[in-house]
């Protein structure tokens, strides 16, 4: 369970740092401008200000972006607004409690540990009020005013929690410094110093705060200004040889992600960030692809650098191979001209550097390759693709919008992994329900049903149809499904033997024209019928656009479900229906007098409509000497038989004959 929570909390994060996206891309684009400007000696104190106000405002935005994912994610009943304000406002009391004297001069950029952890920390003890007080909401509503009765659900515990968590900050963030003894660590050597900044730098980094500046503000020494050689200081060593194109050697990354990735959006990213990369500004690579939370990179992230700077070292203090003149080089001066240039053009310097990159770019490979299969969407879709034999290539739709990935894709996102690995080794397979004529007695009418196989080899009904719409890859199934179904058509075509089959099809693929024209190349001049699955979203005109055109490539529409879900009488009216199956909970109803009241009604609305009605669920002979009226056309149940593998559908149709009740 703990484990559960901290996979979704560190989805939380990410969600929340790529949200910031374009807060990166504009600090980047300012940064850069900055560097152009004073390259070419012209005025860019306003540009230098309005870079300042951005680095100062990113603990707010983080703030505001973990506390809205957090509020959407795990749904918490207290107002979602309340929550991010409350959040907010306890971060900026404890910045105003602690710089109280100087509230001109706060800078915010020190705190975003406390920008991030503040929200978490709410969330948690607000989730813990509310499933206290949840047990006496209602004698609150009860015995007192709707007003007063949300006050203990809003208001109260806005009050409470301000009032503890923001001398709690207050006191922790106060006495950070002193809990770590980073303050007291001066007796180190500096080249050691040096090297532990820029381990922590990036495991700082890993968790969304800058790195370099957290250090050098809880540990308050000089070291960046430390003369490494004669005319080479700690900071310039760090930038030539560390990280070249920003933490983590960005170059390096960027490199092995043009040469491996299978991902078409860490490409994208990777495209997008290559300009600035070249001048070592790598916040959008870092927070786009992202290194943020993922365990997957935090290795190579934090090696290359480490095996840059021992290289290095050893190549200047032990071996002393090069000499640097006392040029002072902005730190966004590209890699290979900033060692050209700091070397008077030693062009083996300049090799020396390159090597590095090329070292790093072969160390981050093995990993970005794991990385885009395994996590990629692109790549898993396109990886099951191949592995359900579809011929299309799937790409990544704009369907799957990156909103919905934020909520119901992260809540799924564990049991979507699991479906992904089930699927990728080729476990479901497709069963037929038979459809029981009941007035001419026969049955040549199937129901095409996905089944999955357990490792013991026992069939059973998936039980995960529901995530996998909820993570968008209910198409994929659906084409699965239809291009199966054409081979079954096919091997029974070969006997001689011509099933009209139904295939279940989700909205999301209907709303898809080119998932329906997919459809239609499949399985068209094919006798099938298209079950509409229409549990939970309404029907829009898209999908009624599409329907007619499968209406006119010869396939016949039908409703699945009628009286369950979201199923409402509308669409009686507005889909061009074939015919109409109703719910099995119907079936329920029709215990009492009132519900076999309401069944008739429906089985003769429908019937008046000129609809053909298929009833499902059928598991008795009572429920079927009851439930026959004269408007019933087809039956399915385990009354008349379970779902059925290929190899028995044609003998259980040409065997089958309805005897007379």
């Amino acid at each position: 369970m703990f484990i559960n929570k901290l996979k979704l909390l560190i989805d939380v994060f990410r969600a929340s740092f790529i949200s910031l996206i374009p807060y990166y891309i504009f600090y980047s684009i300012i940064v850069l401008i900055i560097a152009i400007l004073k390259y070419n000696q012209m005025e860019y104190k306003y540009i230098v200000d309005l870079a300042i106000l951005c680095n100062d405002l990113f603990p707010i935005f983080i703030n505001l972006s973990i506390s809205y994912h957090l509020s959407i994610i795990y749904q918490i009943s207290i107002n979602k607004i309340i929550f991010i304000i409350l959040s907010l406002l306890i971060f900026l009391s404890v910045e105003l409690l602690i710089n109280s004297d100087i509230l001109l001069k706060i800078k915010l950029s020190e705190y975003t540990l406390l920008a991030i952890l503040i929200p978490v920390v709410l969330h948690y003890l607000l989730g813990s009020y509310l499933y206290i007080i949840e047990k006496y909401h209602k004698n609150l509503e009860i015995n007192l005013s709707k007003n007063i009765s949300s006050a203990f659900t809003n208001i109260f515990p806005f009050f409470l929690f301000f009032i503890i968590l923001t001398p709690f900050f207050y006191y922790i963030t106060v006495n950070f410094e002193f809990h770590f003894g980073l303050k007291n660590i001066s007796t180190l050597s500096t080249e050691f110093l040096i090297f532990i900044r820029m381990i922590f730098a990036h495991l700082f980094w890993f968790i969304g705060i800058h790195g370099g500046n957290f250090f050098d503000t809880i540990v308050s020494l000089n070291i960046v200004n430390y003369d490494l050689t004669n005319s080479l200081k700690a900071k310039e060593f760090y930038d030539l040889f560390v990280v070249l194109g920003g933490s983590g050697c960005g170059l390096s990354l960027l490199l092995a992600i043009f040469a491996t990735s299978h991902d078409k959006h860490m490409t994208y990213i990777g495209k997008i960030s290559f300009p600035f990369v070249i001048f070592n500004i790598n916040e959008i690579l870092i927070f786009g692809i992202p290194i943020i939370f993922n365990f997957s990179l935090i290795i190579p992230f934090i090696l290359v650098p480490i095996i840059n700077f021992i290289l290095a070292y050893i190549a200047i203090v032990y071996l002393d191979f090069f000499t640097f003149n006392d040029l002072t080089l902005p730190w966004t001066t590209p890699a290979l001209l900033s060692m050209y240039l700091k070397t008077d053009g030693n062009l083996l310097a300049v090799l020396f550097q390159a090597s590095l990159i090329s070292i790093g770019t072969l160390i981050y490979i093995p990993f970005i390759r794991k990385y885009s299969k395994i996590q990629s969407s692109t790549y898993t879709l396109d990886k099951m693709s191949d592995n359900l034999d579809l011929s299309l290539q799937v790409e990544s739709r704009k369907d799957i919008k990156f909103r919905e990935a934020q909520s119901s894709l992260i809540k799924s996102h564990y049991k979507v992994d699991k479906i992904i690995d089930f699927l990728n080794k080729n476990n479901i397979i497709l069963y037929y329900q038979p459809k029981i004529n009941i007035k001419d007695k026969c049955c040549t009418n199937f129901e095409a049903l996905i089944r999955k196989k357990e490792l013991n080899n026992i069939v059973k009904s998936p039980n995960f149809i529901e995530d996998v719409e909820d993570s968008g890859f209910a198409y994929i199934i659906d084409i699965w499904v239809c291009t199966q179904v054409k081979k079954d058509l096919d091997g029974w075509a070969e006997d001689g033997f011509y099933p009209s089959v139904s295939v279940n099809i989700f909205p999301p693929t209907l709303e898809d024209r080119d998932c329906v024209e997919r459809i239609v190349s499949i399985l068209g001049h094919c006798n099938i019928s298209i079950e509409i699955i229409e549990r939970r979203s309404a029907l829009n005109s898209k999908i009624i656009n599409n329907l007619n055109y499968l209406i006119e490539k010869g396939f016949k529409i039908s409703l699945d479900d009628l009286g369950a879900g979201y199923t409402n009488f509308s669409v009686l009216y507005e889909l061009p229906l074939d015919s109409i199956k109703i719910d099995k909970s119907v079936i329920d109803f029709t215990n009492t007098e009132k519900g076999l009241v309401l069944y008739h009604n429906i089985c003769k609305l429908c019937s008046n409509l000129n609809y053909k009605i298929i009833l499902e669920g059928i598991e008795t002979n009572e429920q079927l000497k009851k439930l026959d009226n004269g408007y019933i056309d087809y039956i399915q149940g385990w009354y008349f038989s379970k779902a059925l593998p290929f190899n028995e559908v044609k003998n259980f149709s040409k065997n089958f004959y309805l005897k007379e009740k």
